[in-house]
């Protein structure tokens, strides 16, 4: 009941705090008295562990701003029943700023004052609005052209520098590591752990935190893999989130991601340069870069190797081809010029014949008044022959000794370019089973390769083996 006081020369009814906030309590009881669906946002979800009780703080936004609070209280029993139905629809627990539709009932207590009772949850409500917020993060991204940057960076030929977002202790990470340090060809790769939350509160935070971390000695670096062993689809919608969509599609680097079994990709899966779903899935990806560069290392050996080989094949056919050649050319050019002498040792002899014997005539006709004319004549003749004969001589042997000494020359040439004298400048040929060694890989440990050098053979068995990097 109502007492009175004198205020102003008149008595006024008062009342105590519990008789009002007991009447507003019984107000409220009355006017509210059934349960409502009310869309909100979990400001903070305010779990105790110990007691399992929940008391979130629940927010309307407009704008960013704040425009409607409550209190609400979510206990034990009913989380555990709302926690795992929320998780088996959505893939996802509840947590701080998540929009959601919960069923309330407005409650009031004269010591606690006015909050909401949480008594169930709509998931598909929730699911609608993850995938909404999803929508508008790739819109952002693609308008702000970067939902495709991170693909078109160029990818290191040999990523062997890999920066990896994960938890020391998942089994996903150990698989990564298993696979990359125990590769079938010994291949190597060093990893640097940047350990950071994956799934729940605080996940976008710590991974973009850590991307920050390692864009600051990017040069250390070739690729960034984010990798979480386990867990299905659950989890993921930090993935979603444009803040660490943003920070993956502007990376400096390749980001490969290896963050679950999931068939929706999330947007991060979405933009990043490479999505392998698994830890394992990644790893093999990485050492199959260095499988494609080895076996064109390889390809391109063959290739020199086959071009060598033929060149030196085709030059030396080529050499043999013009070498017999010469040695025809020169015989030719030799017996050429025999029958040229032959013609003209015939004309001079045909020539001095008939000189002579016109001679002859002429001196028989002059024989009684010129009997010393003949003889100069004939001795001056003779002179002449002699000199041309001398003449022909040495043109002849001039000729011959030029010849010569080009075909001396080229079979010269010839001699040195023989395999076996190749050998002996300091090269060598090494055989395994008969068959040239091209590569460490064609020979094991103990076995027997043959060493051909230029004045023998050596026989060798192999100790051991070490591969170049």
């Amino acid at each position: 009941m109502p007492e009175t006081f004198e205020y102003q020369n008149k008595q006024q009814k008062y009342y105590s705090l519990g008789e009002l906030t007991g009447s507003i309590r019984k107000v409220i009881a009355k006017t509210y008295i059934s349960a409502y669906w009310v869309k909100t946002e979990i400001a903070k979800l305010n779990f105790y562990p110990y007691s399992g009780h929940c008391y979130p703080d629940l927010v309307e936004k407009k704008n960013n701003k704040i425009v409607a609070q409550i209190r609400a209280t979510l206990w034990s029993g009913t989380y555990d029943l709302i926690s795992k139905k929320f998780r088996k629809v959505t893939g996802e627990a509840l947590t701080d700023g998540m929009t959601v539709l919960f069923l309330v009932k407005v409650v009031y207590h004269e010591h606690h004052g006015l909050s909401l009772n949480i008594l169930d949850v709509e998931p598909s409500f929730t699911l609608g609005e993850m995938a909404r917020e999803k929508q508008v993060a790739i819109e952002k991204l693609k308008m702000e052209g970067l939902f495709t940057r991170n693909r078109q960076l160029e990818f290191p030929l040999l990523p062997k520098s890999i920066a990896v977002i994960s938890v020391e202790t998942s089994k996903g990470y150990h698989d990564f590591l298993n696979i990359i340090q125990n590769n079938r060809y010994g291949y190597h790769f060093d990893q640097v752990l940047f350990p950071s939350l994956l799934q729940g509160d605080g996940a976008v935070t710590s991974i973009v935190g850590q991307l920050k971390n390692i864009a600051q000695k990017a040069e250390l670096f070739d690729v960034v893999v984010i990798i979480r062993g386990g867990g299905g689809d659950v989890g993921l919608s930090a993935y979603d989130h444009y803040k660490l969509a943003k920070e993956v599609a502007a990376f400096p680097l390749p980001v490969i991601t290896g963050i679950g079994h999931s068939t929706n990709e999330t947007v991060v899966e979405m933009i990043a340069y490479a999505n392998k779903i698994t830890p394992t899935d990644v790893a093999y990806f990485l050492i199959e870069k260095f499988e494609n560069f080895h076996a064109k290392v390889y390809e391109l050996e063959q290739r020199l190797e086959s071009t060598a080989v033929s060149f030196v094949q085709s030059r030396s056919k080529v050499l043999n081809g013009f070498s017999e050649d010469f040695r025809k050319q020169v015989k030719f050019l030799v017996e050429q010029d025999k029958g040229k002498l032959r013609l003209y040792g015939e004309y001079l002899q045909n020539h001095s014949n008939h000189f002579l014997r016109k001679q002859d005539a002429g001196l028989n006709e002059l024989i009684t008044h010129l009997h010393y004319k003949p003889l100069r004549i004939v001795s001056r003749e003779k002179e002449q022959l002699n000199r041309q004969e001398e003449l022909l001589g040495i043109l002849s042997k001039q000729v011959m000794k030029n010849r010569s000494s080009q075909l001396l020359q080229l079979e010269t040439k010839l001699e040195l370019l023989k395999p076996e004298n190749i050998l002996k400048r300091g090269y060598s040929i090494t055989y395994a089973d008969g068959k040239v060694l091209m590569s460490s890989g064609q020979v094991a440990e103990g076995d027997t390769i043959v060493t051909v050098l230029g004045d023998g053979k050596i026989r060798s068995e192999i100790i051991k083996k070490e591969h170049n990097e």
